[in-house]
């Protein structure tokens, strides 16, 4: 990754502490450091890791609709999507030049409107689900696409939280009959190495559950070492012979051959859940009928509403969806994970910590599939040589 300048020379801002009275607020306003320049990692074109480019002071986001709120970053996380969408194969597309990021965690410096102020204060830390824009200095949001993170709560575990915990506990919390534990189910989970796999292999274990994963041969000592009961390679002719029609639930985030073999690993009253289809844009090309283009986009619209409409038993969990249209109780996992976590009752893995510089370097790491376990994060505010 090229970069114009390297001064990432500044300490995190932490301010922990409760926004309910005026003492509080008082607090959080003169808390907040005043910066003058911004430092943003940018996708200038669609491609390799050489179309990253780091972009030193540069200019601070100002807020310039009422529902903005600029964000002063803590962390923010590098993920698989990242990379796909950097590459240009990804449903989502974004308009170039943008940054990537998804998720973030950082601290309030400017609300756009007076009428955020009964909800938000400067000073307060939040934690961001957005289509872009993490991995820098400094962000510009929504209000809507923010949530407040609970006193005490270290960022880079609020981000782990809110990127991969969450949604795992959403994905088996469908799963669920009549809000039953999970005790003495067999649970596979497919695609087992990556960052909200390993959180879910944590919260079904804590329950009790018989945790059976899939993942390539290199990974299953790691795997092991968090108790799952067996490991099995990726390709389902090594795995279906043995778990099918035993599973409980499976949770797919793979997609290997459309969600069919994790179909087939069900009991009679097992449940599938969709939780993402990372070989649908990771495995090359899927040509269209006349030999022509590149259907992966398609072809995984295909799939989903293969599983809403089709499939029996089977439902599709998309993170941002769920953000979206359900909020509010988003924002109620997102806090009872933060008061067990800070209870030691679940140990968020993070993979490594970055400074922007290193940001091309982590995402070539994750395209290999080489990266650390656990959530990659960038700490903005942190030189390499601090990391």
């Amino acid at each position: 990754m090229s970069t114009k300048d390297d001064n990432d020379n500044d300490e995190l801002n932490r301010c922990g502490t409760s926004w309910d009275d005026d003492e509080d607020n008082a607090f959080f306003e003169k808390s907040v450091k005043v910066e003058t320049q911004q430092a943003v990692v940018k996708v200038v074109e669609h491609g390799n890791i050489e179309k990253l480019v780091l972009e030193a002071n540069t200019y601070i986001p100002k807020c310039s609709e009422p529902g903005d709120v600029v964000i002063k970053v803590d962390c923010s996380t590098i993920t698989l999507q990242d990379c796909m969408v950097r590459r240009g194969k990804w449903t989502q597309v974004n308009s170039l030049p943008y940054t990537p990021g998804t998720d973030i965690v950082g601290t309030i410096v400017e609300l756009g409107s007076p009428e955020l102020e009964t909800r938000f204060k400067v000073g307060m830390r939040v934690a961001a689900i957005v289509p872009s824009g993490g991995n820098a200095k400094f962000a510009k949001v929504k209000a809507r696409n923010i949530l407040r993170v609970p006193n005490g709560v270290d960022p880079v575990m609020a981000l782990c939280i809110s990127s991969t915990y969450v949604p795992a506990k959403q994905s088996l919390e469908l799963t669920r009959s009549a809000g039953t534990p999970l005790t003495g189910a067999n649970v596979l989970v497919i695609g087992a190495n990556g960052p909200t796999a390993l959180a879910t292999i944590d919260l079904a274990a804590m329950e009790g559950a018989n945790v059976y994963v899939t993942a390539d041969e290199r990974h299953h000592d790691h795997l092991l070492s968090l108790g799952v009961k067996e490991c099995f390679p990726v390709n389902p002719q090594s795995w279906l012979p043995r778990l099918g029609g035993k599973m409980d639930v499976v949770i797919d985030s793979v997609c290997f051959d459309g969600y069919d073999s994790s179909a087939k690993a069900l009991a009679p009253k097992g449940k599938l859940i969709c939780t993402g289809m990372s070989a649908t844009f990771t495995q090359g090309r899927i040509v269209g009928p006349l030999g022509f283009g590149d259907f992966r986009s398609w072809t995984a619209s295909y799939r989903k509403f293969k599983v809403k409409h089709r499939m029996r038993n089977t439902f599709f969990y998309d993170k941002v969806e769920s953000f979206n249209d359900e909020k509010a109780i988003y924002d109620q996992f997102f806090k009872y994970l933060c008061h067990i976590q800070t209870k030691g009752q679940i140990k968020p893995a993070v993979g490594a910590r970055a400074s922007l510089t290193m940001v091309g370097s982590f995402q070539k790491a994750i395209e290999r599939g080489d990266a650390p376990y656990g959530v990659c994060v960038t700490t903005p505010w942190l030189t390499r040589e601090e990391v």
